[in-house]
């Protein structure tokens, strides 16, 4: 059902309140976050095979591994993935990754939870950190990735 339709069955007074519109938008699936670039990062002096797939409302729109070089605190060498560009919005991106010695980690962007027509950007990071060698993190998106 698109926004027109909504309209056409609901009627114009039930969309009156800010609020209310906002809820219902989430309800109906109308709602939209815009995914930017994703980037891999190596912060340690080993080097890194690390899988990533980014979902767009369930469906597979990247999957691949990538040899990250050795790196430092100082320097990441670094992939920026962003095939999604020319499609970038969806109302639930799954950012997901992971090394041969790690479960999948992963984030995900929900515009029915969050606020609307937001952007993201994700980094993911591997190191030293004794929790987990991976971390998958959400931040804003820079002008240009919008």
């Amino acid at each position: 059902m698109n926004r027109r339709q909504a309209l056409a069955v609901l009627g114009t007074p039930a969309l009156t309140s800010v609020t209310g519109y906002a809820t219902l938008e989430a309800e109906l699936g109308m709602r939209a976050d815009t995914l930017g670039a994703v980037t891999l990062a190596n912060s340690i002096a080993d080097p890194f095979n690390v899988s990533l797939e980014v979902l767009r409302d369930g469906a597979s729109v990247h999957q691949a591994s990538y040899q990250l070089d050795p790196g430092s605190e100082q320097e990441r060498p670094q992939y920026t993935i962003n095939e999604w560009k020319e499609n970038p919005d969806a109302r639930q991106w799954t950012i997901r990754a992971k090394i041969p010695e790690s479960k999948w980690r992963d984030a995900t962007i929900d515009a029915a939870r969050g606020s609307e027509n937001e952007c993201y950007s994700v980094a993911v990071v591997t190191g030293d950190w004794p929790e987990t060698p991976l971390l998958v993190l959400l931040g804003g998106c820079e002008s240009d990735n919008h």
